[in-house]
């Protein structure tokens, strides 16, 4: 979609003028509501504004006649009818783990999965119901499904803090210290790698190690998937394919593992 924005502007929009944010969130509902399609997304922060948006436009009448004046401005008339799907909750609720697993053709017995859930998947649940805010289980159902082991670890409910990384230095010293108790966390599980469903997760927790080798010399070598790269490669999907080889954490030790 061509007309679509990024959604990162409405979370910082947001701290100066609630309703513009929501303007700029809701904007991108308007443009699929036009075209009658659902929206998919692979982010979970666009994930969790869009329901927000869809939310708080649908129980907040003051909130949305000042929204709905922003969006007349450019145009756009907001009707509420789009659904919104996460890659994460298409795969669970559409197409189904019995389906998913009759596609596996490599399976990936013997690979440990640290999941980690991230923020905006789950939370907050008034209008994010896919799963259980403290005890999910879809996540580690969709590894399962692939072959490998989801693993237990204190850390996959956490948060990377990855948006508030970019608000200054105080921020990305909490976010390196949060990626670190995750990589922790997934080591002391005896994980192969960490299993995320968002971008902005993704580059957190890679980049953090990253940065840590940089201050301290010492390295984590924990290889970061999002849960699509792992499906993947259950479907048979060649690792480079799937953009493996430009991920900055060499996920090598992994694919042998898997051959």
């Amino acid at each position: 979609m061509e007309d679509f924005t990024c959604c990162m502007p409405a979370c910082l929009v947001h701290s100066f003028d609630y309703a513009t944010g929501l303007a700029l969130t809701s904007r991108n509902l308007c443009v699929a509501d036009e075209l009658d399609r659902d929206i998919l997304t692979l982010c979970v922060s666009c994930y969790g504004n869009l329901w927000r948006a869809k939310k708080l436009m649908s129980e907040n009448g003051n909130l949305r006649r000042r929204v709905d004046e922003l969006l007349a401005t450019v145009g756009r008339v907001y009707r509420g009818k789009v659904g919104i799907k996460h890659s994460i909750t298409a795969l669970y609720e559409d197409i189904g783990l019995v389906n998913l697993k009759n596609k596996v053709s490599k399976t990936l017995k013997g690979i440990k999965a640290a999941p980690f859930y991230g923020c905006h998947l789950i939370r907050p649940q008034e209008y994010l119901s896919f799963d259980d805010t403290e005890f999910p289980e879809k996540l580690d159902e969709l590894i399962n499904v692939t072959g490998a082991t989801s693993v237990m670890h204190r850390e996959r409910t956490g948060c990377c803090i990855g948006c508030g990384s970019f608000f200054g230095e105080v921020a990305e010293e909490a976010a390196l210290r949060l990626s670190v108790d995750i990589l922790e966390s997934a080591l002391e599980a005896k994980a192969d790698c960490v299993v995320v469903t968002c971008p902005y997760c993704f580059l957190q927790i890679e980049m953090g190690q990253l940065l840590f080798k940089r201050r301290t010399g010492e390295s984590y070598n924990m290889p970061v998937l999002n849960y699509t790269d792992l499906l993947g490669l259950a479907l048979g999907i060649e690792p480079r394919e799937l953009g493996m080889n430009i991920h900055k954490i060499d996920p090598s030790p992994l694919l042998e593992k898997i051959r």
